[in-house]
């Protein structure tokens, strides 16, 4: 293990470090204060005439500037392209507002292809004024030339008018073959001259636009001479700007005491100060100027070559006297030696506090730093520095924490968010603000479609109606294939123009300078699935986005991951839906007794659950279901007869009273059959002894006996009718006939068959007509336990199949087991999603499923659930259920109630106690019954229905 270095405080670093910077500064001060203060002067002197040529050169560029930026949008707007003078009048304001902000640009003016010409001037000073003979409130001079007449007007600041002013007075060229250089897309400085009007020098500027027409702008120099005679320092020091035609366009020197307001055009030989032409010319021959001699004296100049915003070369003559620059150098070094030494004795005792005071702010931002490093953000960062670096430090730990912060805190909020569309617009507003963005676009790939789906959009300005177009715009991905390649294919960042992004038509408020940086959204895979934009208004998107590249990358990962995951997800839930769908429509088929009952229930839930919770009765106030809610009941109500999967068709199916797998009616006629046959043969046998009288009318009255008995028995086996007491008695009668079978009948079953007779066969034998058989009652299987929770209790046997316990039910077609296994289905359903892993947001799917059948009043099934045990929701489904029931066509075992007859029936059910009378009340009240029917019900079953019988 390495052992660690020895440490010290940092305030001990702090003097060692300044008391051997001071010594080591104060020893090499000394020494080139008496070698090389010469040196120093004269590149201090550069250096000052360097910011002086900076400084000029910002001021030219000031100069230009407006002029560029005006001229290139007059340009590529509609004023280069307006026919008429109302419609150019139309741009005064514009153009009166630049000349009101910008003073050195005199005027404007638009030369078009048909010679037509229209200025916009500002008068200056009062000898404009007076030599155009202006009236005093006249600011502005407007002037309209074509081909047959010449329009000048004045205006004041208001722009209204003042005056006429003689068309002599023309501020406007004469010819415009000054312009014929003029090109689009650029803007073209002209030589100095005297500017008209103004009678002072300047320049003009001038750009083509796409239509032929000629922008121009008329800028003064005069600002520069006095930016120039700003920076004099001495009596001998001189400014010169001029250019390559030897043109001097400013001029300054100390000996004018009282600077002419008007400058003059004038070459080096028309200057008063030979020097000037002397230096320029040394320039020309040696290239540099540094110290030269001009008459016997020694000076120190430059000349620095400036090229303001692209234009024609500019040069700066700077000279001053060497003398005046070392006059006062014999007292400099000696204040030098002594000042320093003097220095140096104050600093000692001086510095041990300072190096303390240094270290306490970094004291605090090293005890910041472990905070965050251990998520603690409750402290404020409230020390302050002088120093900017350690100022800069705290800052950054500012923008750390809150960085950090906000990042945890977005994290935490989109893992928190189950909604798509809220998880994105959470990004989209916290990028926004993190990156400092003008706007953002974020957009996600449908690969099935082919297309790129806007999900979020926003930039400053966007009106409500600009966002929905672009929302609602689907990106064909075979109309986008640059931004494809670039994001989809490179899987890089890149910057487009904001004109550049596919189908978004925007009107930019600077369409060269409005970018966005489109970032790809890749999944855990590196699969993109989308792309990220965000907008920059300022041309520098590129360095916006360095500046963020890291945050942005980390929240967009994260981001990619949670709508990955929120797409999985809710296409699992598509695929739960769909699959549920799919098993509730199949039971739906298994039988066609249940019609579509499974897939209408669902929607009756829907309605009267979504109008219980809209409701504003004293009953429902309280209801409302969430998101998660609802999903739970869509659920329940889908499955809630799955438990009819479990269920034997041919008990579903039974459709007469005989009926197992197939029909045993046909059994039961073989056998009267077989006693019509017993019947013809004995009385043939009895001829071979005797020929009795009437023996013929004897047989065929025995045998229209056997066929009224057994009409009597296929009737009672339909279940259409009430078996009565004496039909009870007649089936046990004709039950007792006996008739002889001399087959075995344990040949040719299957062992399971075989399983239900305890003993053997013996035949022949004579047996009854219809008979209950021990091997007609099926015992359960014992592996099988029923849950306790019901009160729905199994019967003795799991089936009996004996033929005239089947024939003797009263009601219906189904016996007491089989109706037992009927409304077991519900038991399985609650077993059943019981079984499945859902959610727990989702754990009462199996309770409001399996409740359907349970009555207020408590005799119900299978828990015999009184009302104030049951949900809302699972007293909606039975509603619900039962109305689907009465109302269905598609049973065949059965004909559709009408809507009146339905409602009757449900309202009597209301009286007996087994559904809600609110939600019955709110049922009819709410249309949810006629809506239904509506959509659902035969023509023929929809007839009038008075709900005030029903509600009170």
């Amino acid at each position: 293990m390495n052992k660690a270095p020895r440490t010290f405080p940092i305030h001990i670093h702090i003097t060692t470090a300044i008391i051997v910077l001071v010594v080591a500064v104060s020893g090499v001060q000394i020494w080139l204060a008496n070698k090389g203060l010469t040196d120093v002067i004269f590149e201090t002197n550069r250096n000052v005439f360097q910011r002086i040529a900076a400084q000029t050169r910002s001021q030219m560029n000031a100069h230009y500037g407006a002029a560029f930026t005006a001229i290139g949008t007059f340009s590529k707007g509609k004023i280069v392209q307006a026919e008429t003078i109302e419609n150019r009048n139309d741009f005064l304001p514009e153009f009166t507002h630049l000349l009101t902000e910008y003073t050195h640009v005199t005027s404007y003016a638009i030369y078009y292809p048909n010679e037509d010409v229209f200025s916009v001037t500002r008068i200056n000073d009062l000898e404009m004024r007076e030599r155009m003979g202006l009236q005093k409130d006249t600011i502005f001079v407007v002037t309209h030339r074509s081909s047959n007449f010449v329009s000048i007007k004045g205006l004041n600041s208001s722009l209204v008018f003042t005056e006429n002013i003689d068309t002599s007075h023309s501020l406007a060229f004469d010819k415009q073959h000054q312009f014929y250089n003029a090109v689009q897309d650029k803007n073209i400085i002209s030589e100095p001259s005297l500017l008209r009007g103004v009678n002072e020098p300047g320049i003009t500027i001038y750009r083509a636009s796409n239509n032929g027409a000629v922008v121009a702008a008329e800028v003064l120099l005069a600002g520069l001479r006095d930016s120039l005679t700003d920076t004099l320092a001495n009596e001998s020091s001189i400014r010169v700007l001029y250019d390559d035609s030897k043109t001097v366009l400013a001029y300054s020197e100390t000996s004018r005491s009282e600077p002419s307001s008007r400058m003059s055009l004038s070459s080096f030989e028309k200057l008063e100060n030979p020097l000037v032409q002397f230096a320029i010319e040394q320039y020309r021959r040696d290239g540099k100027l540094g110290i030269f001699e001009f008459e016997k004296e020694r000076w120190f100049g430059e000349i620095i070559t400036l090229k303001p915003l692209k234009s024609n070369h500019v040069h700066l003559l700077m000279a001053t006297k060497a003398s005046e620059l070392f006059d006062q150098g014999g007292l400099i070094k000696r204040q030098t030696l002594f000042g320093s030494l003097l220095i140096f004795a104050l600093m000692l005792p001086v510095i041990y506090l300072v190096s303390r005071s240094i270290s306490k702010p970094i004291k605090m931002a090293t005890q910041k730093a472990k905070e965050i490093q251990g998520f603690n953000f409750s402290t404020p960062i409230n020390s302050q520095s002088y120093i900017k670096e350690i100022q800069d430090l705290n800052n950054a730990q500012i923008a750390t924490q809150n960085t950090i912060s906000r990042f945890i805190s977005l994290t935490n909020n989109i893992a928190h968010e189950e909604n798509l569309e809220a998880l994105l617009e959470l990004v989209c507003r916290d990028t926004i603000s993190a990156a400092e963005a003008n706007g953002v676009f974020l957009y996600l790939l449908d690969a099935e479609n082919k297309c790129l789906v806007p999900k979020y959009v926003w930039w400053e300005g966007a009106t409500k109606a600009d966002i929905n177009r672009v929302l609602n715009s689907k990106v064909p991905t075979a109309e986008s294939g640059q931004f494809i390649r670039q994001i989809f294919i490179e899987k890089k960042y890149h910057i487009f123009q904001a004109s550049e992004l596919p189908n978004l038509e925007v009107d930019w408020k600077d369409n060269q300078t409005s970018q966005v940086v489109i970032i790809p959204l890749k999944d855990r895979e590196g699969v993109v699935i989308g792309s990220f934009g965000v907008l920059y208004d300022d041309g520098k998107a590129q360095a916006q986005y360095e500046r963020f590249a890291d945050y942005l990358d980390s929240l967009l990962g994260f981001s990619s991951v949670a709508i990955e995951t929120n797409t999985m997800m809710a296409a699992q839930q598509a695929l739960l839906d769909s699959f549920i769908k799919v098993i509730a429509g199949s039971l739906d088929k298994k039988s066609p007794y249940t019609g579509n009952h499974c897939q209408r229930v669902p929607i009756l839930t829907e309605w009267l659950t979504l109008a219980a919770q809209e409701s504003t009765l004293p009953s429902f106030a309280h209801f409302s279901l969430n998101s998660k809610e609802w999903q739970e009941l869509k659920m329940a109500s889908w499955l809630h007869d799955c438990g009819k999967i479990t269920t034997p068709e041919y008990v579903v199916d039974k459709a007469t009273k005989l009926e197992t797998i197939y029909n045993r009616i046909h059994e039961v006629r073989m056998r009267f059959e077989v006693l019509k046959r017993d019947e013809e043969i004995t009385s043939l046998k009895s001829l071979v002894q005797a020929y009795p009288v009437g023996w013929r009318d004897q047989l065929m009255e025995k045998c229209e006996q056997l066929n009224q008995d057994f009409e009597f028995v296929a009737q009672l086996n339909l279940g259409s009718e009430f078996v009565t007491q004496t039909d009870l008695d007649r089936l046990n009668e004709i039950a007792s006939r006996t008739w002889t079978r001399t087959l075995s009948k344990q040949l040719g079953i299957s062992s399971e068959e075989m399983n239900q007779y305890t003993e053997e066969d013996e035949y022949p034998t004579e047996e009854k007509l219809l008979s209950d058989q021990p091997e007609h009652l099926i015992d359960w299987n014992h592996t099988d336990k029923f849950d306790d929770r019901f009160t729905m209790k199994p019967t003795q046997y799991q089936a009996n199949k004996g033929e005239v316990h089947n024939l003797g039910i009263q009601r219906g077609t189904l016996t007491e087991e089989e109706r037992f296994i009927i409304n077991d289905h519900i038991v399985q359903t609650i077993h059943i999603l019981e079984s499945l892993p859902f959610p727990r947001h989702m754990r009462n799917v199996a309770k409001i499923a399996g409740g359907h059948h349970e009555k207020m009043n408590g005799k119900g099934y299978p828990m015999g659930l009184t009302g104030s045990e049951m949900s809302l929701t699972t007293k909606v489904m039975a509603i619900a259920d039962i109305f689907e029931a009465l109302t269905s066509s598609d049973r065949p075992y059965k004909k559709a109630k009408t809507l009146s007859e339905s409602i009757k029936i449900m309202s009597f059910m209301v009286k007996d106690q087994h559904i809600d009378p609110d939600l019955f009340a709110l049922f009819l009240s709410s249309g949810v019954y006629r809506r239904f029917a509506n959509d659902y019900l035969q023509p023929e079953q929809i007839d009038e229905v008075n709900i005030s019988d029903y509600i009170t």
